[in-house]
Parts: structure tokens; sequence; C-alpha cells
């Protein structure tokens, strides 16, 4: 969400009325020239991202905006593609001013989420001890609420320094699992449902000692499986952040770094995880830089990138499941490229 770079805006006249960005974003290998990635025992284009952000604002009064966000997300893994729809919403409440307008308190009100119809992994996926492979769950979903106090000044020419703390409120849910399960001789797909009882099909004719078994079916609870579907992928966390920015503008160029802490406070999913040896990713330390040109008035077009020490947690927070969070724990990164246009 772009959350490091946080700003008590607009705090300038300049900033008044309409205001559009778009931009494209990406990570690959060309782009990780530091490396960020760990490609160890994975294939060159695992943990890829594409895709592109548009978010459209509008100065309602000299103390109200609002902003409409969306994103879409492109993640291969291996062989993979997950495809994810991103949102916000947003009203900003500027809650005091100077008489000048070089400082500014606001108060941020938001609602956001993700959806993918469908999280899939082709690989062996380890959950709870128990391996499966073509492992899809469907209509991952999450949606947060909100809230970020921003107070952003101008303490010298061409400086602005910005700080924020934030509160929040994350509910993650899923559809159906599914994965191929291999017991024995026998290979069986596995539907569980969200009221965790699974049926077990058997995918190819198997021995069963000396016969030979053509047609199966099986139903029982979840948990024969090794599944929780309830707390495996369905699962609340309040949440806490802290950061902020620096600006710096001189004539048509500025540059801006910011920081992110975001902790989160997860209901179920990591105690379980934690009963089964799997390392739980609690928090989330992002960094930021971008750099800006105006070529015009009200116009800039910028470079943006983004390093986070565990992966999309709490970025993306849908992607954090029983199935999934092995892949957290890393360093990923972001670049992007894009417009913004403001005061028309």
């Amino acid at each position: 969400m772009e959350d490091e770079f946080l700003q008590a805006e607009p705090i300038t006249a300049d900033a008044s009325g309409w205001r559009i960005e778009a931009s494209y974003d990406a990570f690959n290998k060309t782009l990780d020239i530091f490396n960020l990635r760990d490609h160890k025992d994975t294939a060159e284009r695992t943990g890829d991202y594409s895709g592109g952000r548009l978010a459209i604002g509008y100065k309602i009064s000299p103390a109200w905006s609002v902003q409409a966000t969306y994103w879409r997300r492109n993640l291969k893994f291996q062989k993979d593609t997950d495809n994810i729809n991103s949102w916000q919403l947003a009203v900003h409440y500027g809650i005091l001013v100077a008489p000048e307008g070089e400082r500014k308190l606001t108060l941020k009100l938001s609602a956001w989420g993700d959806y993918a119809s469908s999280l899939a992994s082709s690989t062996t996926t380890r959950i709870n001890g128990t391996s499966f492979s073509n492992v899809s769950i469907a209509h991952a979903n999450d949606v947060q609420a909100q809230a970020d106090l921003i107070y952003s000044g101008r303490l010298w020419e061409h400086n602005l320094l910005s700080g924020f703390i934030t509160g929040g409120f994350s509910r993650v849910t899923t559809g159906d699992f599914q994965g191929t399960y291999q017991q024995g001789s026998c290979r069986f797909n596995v539907q569980a449902e969200s009221n965790n009882m699974a049926t077990a099909t058997l995918v190819n004719p198997c021995q069963i000692g000396r016969a030979t078994v053509r047609n199966l079916q099986l139903s029982a609870n979840a948990s024969q499986y090794g599944l929780d579907v309830d707390h495996d992928f369905h699962y609340t966390a309040p949440f806490l952040a802290l950061g902020g920015s620096w600006r710096w503008e001189y004539k048509h160029f500025g540059v801006m770094a910011g920081y992110q802490f975001q902790y989160l406070f997860r209901n179920g999913i990591d105690d379980r995880l934690a009963s089964h040896g799997v390392p739980q990713v609690r928090f989330n330390q992002t960094v930021g830089l971008e750099l800006s040109y105006a070529p015009v008035k009200h116009c800039e077009v910028f470079l943006r990138a983004q390093g986070f020490q565990n992966s999309f947690v709490g970025y993306v927070p849908l992607l954090y499941n029983a199935a999934t969070t092995s892949r957290l724990d890393k360093f990923y990164g972001l670049a992007s490229v894009g417009v913004r246009v403001f005061g028309f």
C-alpha cells in the first residue's frame, strides 16, 4: 500500500482539486540488482511480480479529501501465477493546519482488501506435516479497516518531514481447499470445505493389498489429512504500524525516502503453525525510495523502489496461510514507474 510514503497531503494550495496517479509495478531477475530473493532450489522466475496501480483522489474542502485506488497484481511462483485484485477507499481529514500551510496533522481512515479467485501451487506443499501437490485455495479474500494519524512539516526550505502511526484490523477468508494426497501407492484428490469436511477421490487405479482399486471416494473430517480449514486459512489480525518519510524538492526534481514497521496480532493461525514447528512471520519492515521530475506544473513522473524484509506479509494479507507462509519469510522488492497529475 506504499504506506512508508504517507504524508499529510494536500499540504499546499497546489494540491487542491483532482489528483490522479498511475504506475506500472514489477520485480524479476533483471530488476533484482541486490539479489533480494533467495533463488536456491527454485526455478529462475520464481517470485516474479508484474502489475499496475491507479489512484484517483479529490479535495472536497480545505479539510476533507477522498481517494480510491485499484491494483492488479500478478505473482509468479515457478509454474504457477496468482492473479490478485486489490482496492482501497480512503478519506483524509485535516485536524490541524498551520496558518502558512507548512505543517499539517491529518487523520486518514481507509478500507482496503485483496481478492484472488484461486491461489495455486503445482509443486509439493507441506501443510502441518502433510505433503500435498497441485494445491488450490479458492476465493482467497482479505478486508482491512485502517486508521492513520499523519504529521507533515517543512522544517527547512525544500525539505518535508512526515511521521505516522497506524492501527487496523484485518480479516482473511477462503473458499474450498483442494490438493493431491499420496497414501501408499494411491493418490487422492482431497477437497476440504469451510466446515472442515473433506472428500478424497481416487485419481488413478492403485493396489490396496492384493486388490486393484479403480474407483474410490472417502469422506472424513479434514483433520485426517492434517487440515483445519477454519484455523489454517481463516483468521483475524489486529495490527499496528509506525514510520516516516523525508522528501527533498528543488525546482523540478524531488527525492523521497520512507520507512514502515508493522506488527500483526493474528488469532488462531500462528498458534497452530507453531504447534507444527512452522515459523510464524508476525512483522514486516518496508523501506522505499522515490525519484521524481516535474516536466510541467501539476505533473510529475517518478521511479520508485521498495524493499520488504518479509515479502508481502501485511502488504497482501491473503498470501499468509498454512500453505504459503514458508514463502514469506524472505526479502522481496518492487520497482515502479509512473506519473501523477494534480491540482486540476
